[in-house]
Formats: C-alpha cells, structure tokens, sequence
C-alpha cells in the first residue's frame, strides 16, 4: 500500500482486493473495491487505484493505460457481481468498453471508479461509469461484459498454465525498435517494439506471465495499455506532436495468452493541427483479439 496521505485518505483495510488473483492487476495495482450496497443498484461497488510513479505517462500524469484498466476493473466489477448477486460465482470477460477522458489524473492521489448496472441478461451485462480523481472526474466508461460460470472459466487457467510451463521464448522480427524511450507505465508493462509506417506505426511486444487474468488468458486491461500507448506512439511518429489520448473504444474479438508476442498495426486515417483519429487491431499469430479506434489530442512538444 502507498504511503502517501492521498492514498490515506481512503481506509483501504476496509477494501478486498480480487480474489482469485489477478496477475496483471497485482501488477500494476494493487486494485481494491469495495461492496456498499445491492449489487444491482447505483454506485454500490467502490473501485480504488492508488497512484504511484509508475502510473506514469510522459508528462508525468497517470497514464492512459492504468485508467483504461481501472474502467475495465470497475465494469466488469459492476456487471459482474449485477449479474451474480454480488456472489462471485461468475466471470466477467469485457465484450466491449469505450472510455472518454475529461482530464488529466496526476500520480500521488488514488483513481476511484463507480458504476451502474443497466442491464443484465442471460449471457451479457450491460454497465456505465466513471472514474474520478479528488472529487474530479476524469473519465467516464461504457461497456459491456459476457459473464460464464467462474468454475468453468478456471479451467481455461489450469490450461493457461500447462502450456506456459512448456513455452519456448519469443522472437521479435528484424526492422523494428526497442522503445528505449517508452513510458514509465509502459515500461513497467514489459519491453515493447515499434516500426514507423507511412500512414501509421506498427508495435510488437513479446508477452509475460504477468500480462494475464485470473483466467489465465491476456487481461483486456494489458491488451487496452498497449493498444494506447501505441496509439500515441503512432500519432506522435506521424505528427511530431505530443500526444494525448481524448477518447478509447475497444470491442475484444478473442482471448489471447502470454505464450507468443502480441503485434498491432495502428493506422492514422485523417489528423490536423489539434487532433487525430486512429485505428488498429491487436493480433497475435495472425489472430485478431482487439479491434480498437482512439481519438488523440495533439499539441507542440515542450
């Protein structure tokens, strides 16, 4: 737990952290929540993200990635336990999200996130939030989540970590460059690889055990952080301005796993001075797994 008196300001005693465990958000985290309420009711989930110097973007701010995963975190906390019950007998797989960014968050203060149920069905949930800094929001989160049987989604782990114990190691194609300058969060992440293209930027980044779910396959979060830094990567080669992510929409097509490296090709379709929209999917081994678009504020290097 961070010791900073921001983060004191909420008694994380009194949060859970996930349980089973989730190795990308141990990673990144420790994400806490707590239940308040009817789990089919507004605003009875908590979500709390304390904020440390590896939360980091470029400028310093948190980055956009750590948001992206505390929507994630907070949607399928949300639709999850409104399908169950607030049980913990089902498992949330993110179908889609879309994430707005009002402003910027800065590291040292925790990200909180709250949402509301709007419908649940047999297979789907269906969820709406935000995420707030010091009673500031910073973005708001739509999205919607499959929930299956959490027994049955364990038994995708035990095979998850079968094939991981016997994983040979993974190979980065000539042409592309170690992102020596990438990010404090991205960094943290793992190593990453960039190859510049005409209308665009392809990315390449081997993946890690720590890079999946409780599942046992890639964690959306991981899958949304490296789709934008990506994306930022892509408009500040294109443009050579600084980038900052304004709007984040991902629909996940399949589920991947931490054996072969991930690779996405981000496409710059149409900028100006002040903004650029992109586009891309995530691949691996020629797999679709994320198609996702972004809209990227641009303004001049310091």
């Amino acid at each position: 737990m961070p010791d900073t008196a921001a983060s004191t300001a909420i008694d994380l005693a009194r949060y859970s952290t996930f349980v089973p465990p989730d190795p990308f958000e141990d990673h990144i985290g420790p994400f806490y929540f707590r239940i308040e309420g009817d789990t089919r009711t507004k605003n009875s989930i908590h979500c709390v993200l304390p904020t440390e110097p590896r939360h980091a973007n470029y400028a310093g701010g948190v980055h956009g990635g750590a948001i992206l995963t505390l929507a994630d975190y907070a949607l399928c906390l949300v639709a999850g336990r409104a399908a169950d019950g607030g049980s913990n007998s089902s498992f949330a797989m993110t179908v889609s999200l879309a994430v707005e960014f009002l402003s910027a968050g800065h590291v040292g203060a925790p990200l909180e996130a709250r949402g509301e149920p709007l419908q649940v069905t047999g297979r789907l949930a269906f969820a709406r939030g935000s995420v707030t800094q010091e009673d500031r929001t910073i973005a708001l989160w739509s999205g919607v989540c499959r929930h299956v049987a959490r027994d049955k989604a364990m038994a995708r782990k035990d095979a998850s970590q079968s094939a991981l114990a016997n994983a040979g190691s993974q190979t980065v194609p000539p042409g592309f460059e170690f992102l020596a300058n990438a990010s404090v969060y991205s960094r943290h992440i793992g190593p990453s690889y960039a190859r510049k293209e005409t209308d665009g930027a392809t990315l390449i980044q081997p993946t890690l055990p720590h890079m999946s779910n409780s599942g046992g396959v890639l964690h959306g979060g991981y899958m949304m952080s490296f789709a934008d830094s990506a994306v930022t990567r892509a408009a500040g080669l294109i443009t050579g301005l600084a980038p900052s992510t304004v709007s984040f929409a991902a629909e996940f097509l399949a589920a991947g796993d931490p054996l072969s490296p991930v690779t996405t090709r981000v496409e710059v379709p149409r900028h100006g001075k002040t903004l650029a929209f992109l586009r891309g999917v995530l691949e691996q081994n020629g797999r679709p797994l994320l198609s996702y678009s972004s809209t990227i504020l641009l303004r001049a290097r310091a």
